[in-house]
């Protein structure tokens, strides 16, 4: 029995006529946009942030913001004050280059036994 090894190629003009739905290009994916009446979350979020609640001088973006730096520096709320740094500075970076990143150091403590084996044998301690 002959086993057939072919190896099936395939154009690209060829597949774009086997597949017309694909992306042309230079054309959008979504040529009629968003579809009206859609609403955006984050839009009207930020759209009510900026309203002052009835009774109230500030608006609840400024009362959200007090609410949170109040969990953060008056009550202390570590993981409050980790999200607030994020949001100022990013995460922190790993580094990328060997150089930069703090070699490893083994540390072995040793009890009054190992001290006494370890001098017997001439081995230096450091202290």
């Amino acid at each position: 029995m002959e086993q057939s090894n072919s190896i099936k190629t395939t154009d690209i003009t060829d597949e774009k006529q086997i597949k017309p739905w694909l992306f042309k290009k230079g054309q959008s994916g979504n040529p009629n946009g968003r579809p009206s009446g859609s609403v955006s979350i984050t839009a009207e979020i930020k759209k009510k942030l900026q309203e002052i609640p009835e009774g109230q001088q500030k608006s609840y973006l400024e009362l959200l913001i007090n609410r949170i730096l109040k969990q953060a520096v008056v009550d202390g709320n570590e993981q409050m004050i980790k999200q607030i740094w994020n949001y100022i500075d990013g995460p922190p970076r790993q580094a990328e280059d060997p150089e930069l990143v703090a070699p490893v150091v083994h540390v072995n403590f040793l009890n009054k036994d190992d001290i006494k084996v370890r001098e017997e044998s001439g081995e230096k301690i450091l202290a």
